[in-house]
C-alpha cells in the first residue's frame, strides 16, 4: 500500500476544494480507484470531507450563515439519503447522463454571461437541495446543482465558499452515520483514514490561502470550470457503465 501517494492526491484534491469549496473528488476519486477499491473509498472519503469541511468552516465561520440556508441544509440531509437508499434499487446510469447534460449546459451559459439571478425563496432553496442531495448519495455530482443554484445568487466569493462548505459538511454527517449504520467501517481502514486526513487537511490550508488572492471573476471562471469537467465526468463513467 502506496501511503504516500495516497496522502499526495488527497492533498491535491483538497487544495482544489480550499480555493473553490468543492472540488476534491474530481482529483481524488479517479486516482485513488487505481490504488484503492470504491467500497473503501466512497466510506473513508466521507470521513476526510467532514474533516476537511469542519476545518474551512472554521476559517470561513465569519460569513456562515445557517439560518438563511436552513432549507437548503435540511432538504440536502434528506435528498443524501433517499440517493443512499436509491443506490441500491434502481438504475441509475441514464439518470446520471441527463443530469450531466443539465448540470453541463447551465454551466456553459453562465460561463458566457446568461444570467439566471433568483431570489433564495424556501420552495427553490428546498428543491435545490433535494436534487444535489440526490445526486450526492445517487450519483456522486452532488457539487455541480447546489454550485449553479448558489452562482444565481450572485454570492460573493467568501460567503459562496462559507455556504458550500456548511452544506458538504452537513452531507458528510449524513454519509458517515448512514455508512455506520450499514457496518461499511472497518478496523483495516484506519491507517487509510490517517494519511487521507493529513493530506486533506494540509491541501485544504494551502487552498484557503491562495483563494484569498483570486479575483471574483477568476474565482467564478475556476467555480464553472469544475462543474463542467464534474459533468463530463459523470456522464462519461454512466455511459461506460
Amino acid at each position: 500500500m502506496d501511503y504516500t501517494l495516497i496522502t499526495l492526491i488527497i492533498f491535491v484534491g483538497a487544495c482544489l476544494q480550499g480555493i473553490t469549496g468543492f472540488g476534491s473528488g474530481l482529483i481524488a476519486v479517479p486516482l485513488l480507484t487505481l490504488l484503492l477499491p470504491l467500497s473503501v473509498i466512497t466510506p473513508t472519503l466521507s470521513i476526510v470531507n467532514f474533516a476537511m469541511a469542519t476545518y474551512l468552516a472554521w476559517m470561513l465561520r465569519h460569513a456562515v450563515r445557517i439560518q438563511q440556508w436552513r432549507w437548503l441544509l435540511a432538504t440536502g440531509i434528506i435528498g443524501t439519503l433517499v440517493g443512499n437508499w436509491l443506490l441500491n434499487h434502481i438504475r441509475l446510469d441514464w439518470l446520471q447522463m441527463g443530469m450531466a447534460v443539465l448540470v453541463i449546459s447551465v454551466a456553459a451559459l453562465f460561463w458566457f454571461g446568461v444570467q439566471f439571478k433568483h431570489r433564495s425563496t424556501p420552495t427553490l432553496q428546498s428543491f435545490s437541495g433535494l436534487l444535489a442531495g440526490f445526486s450526492n448519495g445517487a450519483l456522486t455530482l452532488g457539487g455541480p446543482p447546489v454550485v449553479l443554484f448558489l452562482t444565481g445568487n450572485g454570492l460573493d466569493r467568501i460567503a459562496f465558499r462559507a455556504t458550500l462548505t456548511v452544506f458538504f459538511w452537513a452531507l458528510a454527517l449524513t454519509n458517515i452515520v448512514s455508512f455506520g449504520v450499514q457496518r461499511r467501517y472497518e478496523a483495516d481502514h484506519f491507517p487509510i483514514v490517517i494519511c487521507l486526513l493529513i493530506g486533506a487537511i494540509g491541501g485544504a490550508w494551502l487552498g484557503h490561502r491562495i483563494s484569498d488572492k483570486l479575483s471574483e471573476q477568476l474565482f467564478r471562471k475556476i467555480s464553472l470550470l469544475l462543474v463542467i469537467i464534474a459533468g463530463l465526468i459523470a456522464f462519461v463513467g454512466a455511459w461506460n457503465a
